[in-house]
């Protein structure tokens, strides 16, 4: 079942090549290059899932995802931490913004797979 994803992360391949992979698997995709555009975005574009890097400019993913929350579809979205941030600190900051799983960068098919197939019908 497609979904609507939005992405945000400051590093344009790292962004092109999640938004190509999930492109193909049939989704729509809404992209950000960083936390203060994708609030901006995903008030416009109502995702369902939201892909966020935590190491951003001018809005880190941290703060984007409380600023996510606040939404009025905000307690309905999954919201994915993909970062290079692998320590159990990184996890737990992530837990207490709201995010619903951290990934550590690069992320699989597979991976983006489980992700999606976690969302309710």
């Amino acid at each position: 079942m497609s979904k609507r994803i939005l992405i945000a992360d400051d590093d344009d391949d790292a962004l092109a090549g999640l938004a190509n992979l999930l492109n193909g698997m049939g989704h729509e995709v809404a992209l950000a290059a960083n936390g203060a555009q994708a609030v901006e975005v995903a008030g416009k574009f109502d995702p369902e899932v939201v892909i966020l890097d935590l190491g951003m400019p001018l809005v880190d993913g941290l703060a984007a995802a409380r600023e996510l929350r606040r939404l009025p579809n905000g307690h309905g979205l999954m919201l994915v931490a993909l970062t290079g941030w692998g320590q159990p600190q990184h996890r737990e900051m992530t837990q207490a913004a709201g995010f619903d799983v951290h990934f550590v960068k690069p992320i699989s098919a597979d991976q983006l797979h489980f992700i999606l197939s976690m969302m309710q019908p």
